[in-house]
């Protein structure tokens, strides 16, 4: 996750810079997001802090002259590949107020170390003054990607950094929360948890580990699943009992509308299409996938899958254009044509392997599937549609949940029975760590980017 900063630039009282306008470039053949954020240094004002006496004479210590950064602005961008119409993006922002201030990029995703930049500082009349290239950190920033784990039993959230596999902080839930499973916001400042035992989806700030936002549903509904748009202000919320997928608005944090799904069709997991017009829903008991239209917020035809199936997890991949269903009846992943809703092919899996969560690389080439029966990780190679490698876990493991770095170089997957989390390298197709979590750690989410 390379950044690049300009660093704090002091805006002179002498043709003072009025705004900033910041060039954003991505120079490779894949896409990028760019966090761009413009921050201010504020200076404390001198003023007595203590005092002091001894030995007849009074101390006054002042204060030491430190500050604190404020961030004045923030956006999240999609960057297309170069030569594509969204391959560059431009933000100009009032600065005429500010003494000190800088720009900061933030990239991810498979083209992150391509996306370059320029800002430039403009007059009052909108002249140029001058123009800087913003170069990046000397080092990728991994340690602000964190992977959060749900711990089940034990009502809390394990936090760990990716880059030093450390845990980094644990959240307390309240007792008999049971949360289950997680997603971020694009931004990577909140993450959205899934408490089953008190019913209530609990919002996380991911910079002060606190819980700033709660939302309750219907009496008899209970929350199983959650997915964040990436475009759009809304994340949408699976409920079984009371069978609904809820709409809800992250920004002004309200319910939008409650779509009901069939009864006792136990809808379970989601996947958003990459354009976020569309979400589609496994609901197990029925063995189809529901498809919502976001914009009308409509239901669509369904899709049929085959006799006797029940699908628990689905992904699409980076294009659009497939999507991979897992079906722990008969243990197979179905691959659906999306542009027809049709079933494309079927992957066969061990018998007895039971599939349950399944994610698909960045770049669209692998999906790794959490076998929970067969105590091991799946590997299909996504142009084949076949297994490509079968990576081993410890008898009586429960693989349960699976996610993946968005750089796509590692993925983590949750151990139900002995309370850890395997760490796998995309490369070499081998466990590298063994990561300590919680009781009955289910599910798990990695930050798609960190912006403060």
């Amino acid at each position: 996750m390379p950044i690049l900063d300009t660093g704090l630039l002091v805006n002179r009282e002498a043709r003072r810079t009025v705004s900033v306008t910041i060039h954003v470039m991505n120079r490779g053949r894949q896409q990028a997001t760019a966090g761009i954020q413009i921050y201010s240094a504020v200076s404390p004002q001198s003023k007595q802090s203590e005092s002091t006496e001894g030995e007849g004479e009074s101390i006054s210590i002042r204060n030491s002259g430190y500050g604190r950064i404020q961030m004045e602005r923030s956006a999240l961008i999609q960057l297309g590949s170069e030569q594509k119409s969204d391959c560059t993006y431009t933000l100009k922002h009032d600065v005429s107020r500010l003494p000190l201030y800088g720009v900061r990029i933030t990239t991810t995703g498979l083209a992150a170390g391509e996306v370059i930049a320029a800002v430039a500082e403009h007059d009052e009349h909108g002249e140029l003054i001058a123009q800087h290239q913003v170069t990046a950190a000397g080092s990728y920033m991994d340690e602000m990607t964190h992977a959060y784990v749900a711990n089940h039993t034990q009502h809390s959230i394990t936090v760990i950094q990716t880059a030093t596999h450390s845990r980094i902080a644990t959240i307390t839930l309240p007792a008999g929360s049971s949360p289950r499973s997680l997603d971020f916001t694009p931004d990577g400042r909140e993450v959205y948890v899934i408490c089953q035992g008190d019913k209530i989806v609990r919002v996380i700030d991911t910079l002060t580990h606190e819980v700033t936002g709660l939302f309750m549903f219907p009496q008899g509904a209970v929350p199983i699943a959650v997915a964040v748009a990436k475009h759009a202000s809304m994340a949408f919320i699976t409920t079984l009992v009371e069978d609904y997928m809820i709409i809800v608005d992250t920004a002004t944090r309200s319910l939008v509308k409650l779509v009901s799904l069939p009864k006792g069709s136990d809808p379970v997991h989601m996947a958003i299409a990459p354009d976020g017009k569309r979400v589609y829903c496994c609901l197990i008991n029925k063995g189809v996938i529901a498809i919502l239209d976001t914009v009308k917020q409509t239901l669509l035809p369904m899709i049929k899958l085959p006799s006797g199936a029940k699908p628990s997890s689905i992904a699409i991949t980076p294009d659009g254009t497939l999507a991979y269903v897992t079906d722990v009846h008969h243990d197979r992943i179905y691959v659906i044509r999306l542009s027809l809703n049709t079933l494309l092919t079927t992957i066969k899996l061990d018998s007895g392997a039971d599939p349950q969560k399944l994610v698909i690389t960045p770049d669209g080439a692998l999906a790794y599937v959490a076998a929970r029966g067969g105590d091991e990780v799946t590997v299909i190679n996504l142009s084949r549609n076949e297994i490509l490698t079968q990576i081993e876990l410890p008898g009586g493991s429960n693989a349960s949940d699976v996610a993946i770095t968005p750089d796509g170089t590692k993925v983590y997957v949750t151990i139900l029975t002995f309370g850890y989390v395997a760490a796998i390298e995309v490369a070499s197709q081998l466990p590298i760590a063994i990561l300590p979590t919680g009781s009955f750690p289910s599910g798990i989410a990695i930050s798609p980017i960190l912006l403060h």
